[in-house]
């Protein structure tokens, strides 16, 4: 039997952060903060999750290994990105602006070369979608929008939903995206959560099963039942 979102989470609160590689810290931040979101929404549930403080704690802990990693240049600017955009996400909840300003120097790396304040656009993933979205957010240049959109109107609706290889096609990132540029940007609502998660569950939480030592997997599970619950307690 697959797991569920309680099992999971307990697992998990008993691993230490350092433990998890860096490609799995997005879903497990991500799950974390819908937990937060939750908890923080309905008390009640410190009963199940534990304080909010706890949870408070955990979350500062993967945005001080995200801190350091935007900042390490041995890993490929493509993960980079994507440790970015989480650690803005982050501020959202734990508003702490040490890790906004580190996230908002190194995006500024990222995007423009010396001298220049044209965008310089190295790669057009989901994370770098949600990137701009959050720069436009603290920012409100109009500029992060536009390009945002660009990537956003080529890819959306264009990634093919490939169910044998949830990971590499990276599914779940995308409607992430879009849903984060309909909320900071604005569009016309197309994306829809729970839909999309209904769609990708059962097909994910099998694979616990029998690759349930693949943390990449266990925390993009974490993240998927964190946030229909959620979810379904809005």
């Amino acid at each position: 039997m697959a797991m569920n979102l309680n099992d999971l989470y307990k697992k998990l609160s008993d691993i230490p952060i350092e433990e998890f590689p860096s490609s799995a810290l997005s879903g497990l931040l991500h799950g974390y903060l819908s937990v937060y979101s939750m908890v923080r929404v309905n008390p009640w549930l410190e009963e199940v999750y534990g304080s909010q403080w706890m949870i408070h704690e955990r979350i500062r802990e993967i945005a001080g290994e995200l801190a350091d990693l935007v900042k390490d240049p041995s890993i490929t600017l493509e993960e980079r990105v994507g440790h970015v955009a989480d650690l803005m996400e982050t501020y959202l909840t734990y508003s702490d602006m040490d890790f906004l300003d580190i996230a908002l120097d190194a995006a500024y790396g990222i995007l423009f070369s010396e001298g220049s304040d044209k965008i310089i656009l190295t790669c057009r993933t989901s994370e770098m979608c949600r990137m701009l979205c959050s720069c436009y957010y603290f920012m409100g240049e109009e500029r992060y929008a536009e390009v945002a959109k660009e990537i956003v109107t080529e890819q959306e609706y264009h990634v093919e939903i490939n169910l044998g290889d949830l990971e590499k096609e990276n599914i779940w990132g995308w409607y992430r995206a879009v849903e984060f540029y309909e909320t900071t940007i604005g569009g016309e609502g197309k994306s829809n959560r729970l839909k999309n998660i209904n769609l990708l569950e059962d097909n994910l939480l099998a694979r616990l099963i029998t690759k349930e030592q693949n943390m990449n997997v266990v925390s993009l599970c974490f993240d998927l039942l964190a946030t229909k619950e959620y979810i379904n307690l809005k």
